[in-house]
């Protein structure tokens, strides 16, 4: 029905290769790569082939032909630079034979392929440090886990934004009963300020340039004298 199908391809592909036929396997990752190509795909193929270059990375690695291995992942990465299923795969490989430093460059060069804070990043970061922990390299592991908060933190910091009152408008409304300035960004209201008049005190509250000023009427105030007098006194 869709011989552009590249998930298709892939499945029958892995399919093939646990039932242990690795020519016919190969035969149909090639084959897909071939009917999956984009015109401006380049050698690799373009986007949709990246999957079918894993899985012929990850049949290579099985069968301890890493160095095709190691053309596959690259040929997928060429061809899907953030494919994350590739780039697992290869550091894996590079472990399990002991080229831990060859790992640690693919995951370095990997991470700077994602933005701060996304799910693919964070994965990268928790693989990274995963495979740091299982070498005994605990001191490594602790370095991989600060620079991944470090950036979550940086990355939070520059986030954060403030809104500025509208001290004209919340003056004009100072007078008012209960009143509310509300301001529209990016239609998200929220309340910013209000006031409720109906104090002890019986006064009046206005805004004057910037700041906040108040009138008591003098009984009321005698009879605050009046009571810190007393307070005094017990004091």
């Amino acid at each position: 029905m869709n011989k552009r199908h590249a998930p298709v391809w892939q499945a029958w592909g892995v399919l093939e290769t646990r039932e242990g036929n690795l020519d016919e396997a190969r035969r149909i990752f090639q084959e897909g790569i071939w009917a999956c190509a984009q015109l401006t795909g380049g050698q690799s193929g373009g986007y949709s082939c990246a999957r079918l270059w894993q899985a012929w990375g990850v049949l290579e690695a099985k069968v301890g032909d890493y160095a095709a291995a190691r053309r596959c992942f690259n040929r997928a990465l060429d061809a899907d630079k953030r494919n994350m299923a590739a780039m697992t795969a290869w550091t894996l490989m590079e472990e399990s034979i002991g080229n831990f430093d060859d790992a640690r460059v693919i995951f370095e060069r990997s991470l700077r392929q994602f933005e701060p804070s996304t799910t693919e990043k964070k994965r990268l970061w928790t693989a990274y440090e995963a495979m740091e922990t299982r070498t005994g390299n605990q001191i490594a592991a602790q370095e991989v886990y600060r620079r991944a908060v470090r950036e979550s933190i940086i990355k939070g910091e520059e986030g954060d934004t403030q809104d500025e009152l509208d001290i004209p408008t919340m003056a004009r409304v100072a007078g008012n009963k209960d009143a509310t300035q509300v301001k529209n960004d990016k239609k998200k209201e929220f309340e910013v300020v209000r006031w409720d008049r109906e104090t002890s005190l019986n006064g009046e509250v206005w805004m004057k340039d910037g700041s906040v000023e108040g009138k008591v009427p003098r009984a009321t105030m005698n009879k605050l004298k009046a009571k810190k007098g007393i307070s005094s006194l017990r004091s």
